[in-house]
């Protein structure tokens, strides 16, 4: 199974940075390849992507610094991708961002997906600046 991570540094505190990320109406503000739109119908919510509608949900756990996000075009087709607020000695915070390709992905969408993730650690890196 191929995976990938991308990383970022942060100068500011990890309750800053994950208290940000783990607000699932805070996606469309960093996550703007993947996430066009998001919505929220039933309770459950759902955004708009370049490959189409997908539900969407986070499960975060802040002691522990996981903010674990699933998506699919079902619910019970959800994948997930995982992120760790990790804080250092300094006061800054890495986010650690980690995609997997999972059997229903492409490969071309898998590439896509590879480069997406690069530009979205970035738009946290340029949020927290």
């Amino acid at each position: 199974m191929n995976s990938v991570t991308e990383t970022c540094v942060v100068n500011v505190p990890s309750g800053t940075v994950f208290e940000f990320l783990s607000n699932i109406e805070n996606i469309p503000k960093w996550a703007t390849k993947f996430v066009k739109k998001l919505s929220l119908a039933n309770g459950k919510y759902k955004a708009l992507t370049p490959v189409g509608e997908v539900f969407i949900r986070l499960d975060a756990d802040q002691k522990a610094g996981h903010i674990d996000i699933y998506a699919g075009p079902t619910e019970e087709g959800m994948t997930p991708a995982y992120m760790r607020i990790i804080p250092l000695a300094d006061n800054s915070t890495a986010v650690m961002f980690t995609f997997f390709q999972y059997d229903s992905t492409p490969d071309a969408i898998w590439e896509i997906f590879c480069e997406w993730i690069k530009i979205e650690v970035e738009n946290i890196k340029r949020h927290f600046s």
